[in-house]
């Protein structure tokens, strides 16, 4: 009997993946930023506020952090399937993370995007500690020069303000940001 519930599982699984890639790539487009910035992610169609626009569908997961990775707990640290490995950075993003019940995140709209925006979302909502940017390219008139990472935040930004930021970096100042 064990064998068809883990049969069944997997195939949900396999399922749920299909549909991921699906969703991912009827929302967006993966194309030249331009400049310095190499690839990024454009919004494929229009977006509400609220709207998931990138499922997460993990590659493997790392115990160490990579420029590539993205911090999902203290020592655990993803890389994640295109499109959202090759998501850039911006200190103003229109995207925001939420937890998936596969223990990764889903990216959705904070703000209206338009179809052909770049969809983008701030690493320091997932990074403890941010490698990935040293020298920030976002242009955003909020920009703070590099991603540097959630516990470099200045006190009253409005992402982790609203509690879209990785479960586990509430752990560390619980009284910084507190969760929704």
């Amino acid at each position: 009997m064990s064998t068809p519930r883990i049969n069944n599982s997997l195939s949900i699984l396999t399922d749920d993946v299909g549909c991921a890639k699906q969703l991912n790539a009827r929302n967006v487009r993966v194309l030249d930023s331009g400049g310095d910035k190499g690839r990024g992610v454009f919004a494929a169609r229009d977006f509400l506020p609220g709207e998931i626009v990138i499922n997460r569908i993990l590659d493997r997961v790392e115990s160490i952090r990579t420029t590539n990775s993205i911090q999902l707990d203290w020592d655990v640290h993803a890389l994640f399937e295109s499109p959202a490995i090759i998501l850039n950075h911006s200190c103003d993003p229109n995207l925001a993370i939420v937890p998936n019940r596969f223990g990764a995140y889903d990216f959705f709209a904070i703000q209206k995007i338009s179809c052909g925006v770049e969809v983008t979302f701030d690493y320091a909502m997932s990074e403890f500690e941010c490698i990935g940017v040293s020298a920030c390219l976002c242009s955003a008139a909020n920009c703070r020069g590099a991603a540097g990472g959630f516990h470099k935040l200045p006190r009253d930004p409005p992402i982790p303000v609203s509690g879209f930021y990785a479960p586990y970096l509430s752990q560390q100042n619980p009284g910084q940001f507190p969760r929704r």
